[in-house]
């Protein structure tokens, strides 16, 4: 569902656009446009839940036994989830505390992962896409 990179501007306020074509599959694919921003739990960036993808999420985090972890995964991942329904022009306003986490400075990058998307400062995208790129030299998908 969501593929692909692209690159926008934050505002000064701190508005950042979603891609038109991220935009165009939560109409097509989920009939709503309602977006769940969080912090990542394994890196410096955002993920973007479409709504149906974050009830899923909360509930396979309900079914899981109590932990450390998942009480850390709920404060640091959940307690920090906002709801957005973006503005006219594709806009969510980010608050600080997930600019900070994600480092997110003037440019921002845009992942789509498939059934969510992320969203990552440019150059910290930039050593991870590197990263990533070094990983996958000698990865065979099997078919």
């Amino acid at each position: 569902m969501f593929q692909g990179e692209f690159s926008n501007n934050m505002d000064e306020k701190g508005r950042v656009s979603i891609p038109a074509a991220f935009r165009d599959a939560l109409k097509t694919c989920h009939a709503d446009t309602n977006i769940v921003i969080t912090r990542s739990h394994n890196s410096p960036n955002l993920i973007a839940y479409p709504m149906r993808e974050w009830k899923r999420l909360l509930g396979r985090v309900d079914g899981m036994q109590p932990s450390k972890q998942v009480a850390a995964f709920r404060r640091a991942v959940i307690g920090s989830a906002q709801e957005y329904t973006p503005d006219r022009q594709g806009r969510v306003l980010l608050p600080q505390v997930l600019r900070d986490h994600a480092k997110l400075s003037r440019s921002s990058h845009f992942i789509g992962t498939g059934e969510i998307f992320e969203i990552w400062d440019s150059e910290s995208w930039a050593k991870q896409l590197d990263a990533d790129l070094m990983l996958l030299q000698d990865f065979e998908l099997g078919f």
